[in-house]
């Protein structure tokens, strides 16, 4: 091979061989990185990771074979690189500065699909935030919320934040409170609600739901009612009992309270 160079060097001479060199390594760089970038999709889609991953991994690594394909080009063109080198990692230097927030974004991006506190499709709350997981970038993760907002959020106040998944769960605890009137019998409103949550068999039997007198304010009962369900059917079965309840107290005569004051009239 360096006999051959030579050779071509000896009939074109120094300039041509250097222009001859540049296009040979121009035109079969261009195809063997071509080759590599496949060979690299390839393997990644048969890594066991992420798909926002993969796609990260890939771009970085295509931009680095790009490079030193450049480099090489250069180097067969007889162009000194040695600037081109050390310009190219003042201007890195520069840019990682320029960029550090959104450098530290892509990290916690890498993070979220690493550590999977939430996949899409998930129903999350991130500082206060409500919404479903609809994409999860390199840089943001975006939310949707119950009335049809587009919530994007930096990755980095996702992480540096507590983060509630509502589906990471199959079943929830379902919490209510019922108030009732100082003179009702509670043992028919404990049959009562018991008896609503029974016919709902959307609610767990075991564990077996608890409906106990939990506070004695100034003007109502308050019982506390605990039972157990799927997530998906959380809010359904809250909404349709809270329904179901005032009806049915409507009927048996139980009174659900309201703020009330008694004032008493003193004669001197």
């Amino acid at each position: 091979m360096e006999n051959f160079l030579n050779t071509l060097k000896n009939l074109f001479g120094d300039a041509l061989f250097n222009i001859l060199n540049g296009i040979i390594a121009l035109v079969l760089g261009f195809f063997v990185v071509k080759f590599l970038r496949f060979i690299l999709r390839r393997l990644l889609n048969r890594l066991p990771i992420n798909t926002t991953i993969a796609t990260f991994l890939n771009s970085i690594l295509s931009a680095i074979l790009y490079l030193i394909y450049i480099l090489i080009v250069l180097n067969a063109f007889n162009i000194a690189t040695d600037g081109i080198v050390a310009l190219v990692g003042s201007v890195g230097v520069a840019i990682g500065l320029a960029l550090k927030d959104s450098l530290s974004n892509v990290a916690n991006g890498i993070m979220l699909v690493t550590m999977k506190p939430f996949n899409v499709g998930d129903y999350v709350e991130v500082n206060g935030t409500s919404g479903t997981v609809v994409a999860i970038h390199m840089i943001s993760t975006v939310l949707q919320t119950t009335d049809n907002k587009l919530i994007t959020i930096p990755n980095n106040e996702v992480l540096s934040n507590n983060i509630i998944n509502y589906n990471a769960m199959t079943t929830r605890r379902l919490d209510m409170t019922i108030s009732v009137a100082y003179d009702s019998d509670i043992d028919l409103v404990r049959s009562t609600v018991l008896g609503l949550v029974a016919a709902d068999e959307r609610i767990f039997k075991d564990p077996a739901p608890v409906f106990k007198l939990d506070v004695m304010n100034s003007s109502s009962l308050d019982f506390t009612l605990r039972m157990w369900v799927q997530s998906g059917d959380y809010h359904n079965v809250k909404w349709q009992l809270n329904e179901n309840i005032i009806k049915v107290f409507a009927e048996k005569n139980i009174e659900i309270p309201f703020q009330q004051v008694d004032i008493r009239m003193r004669k001197d």
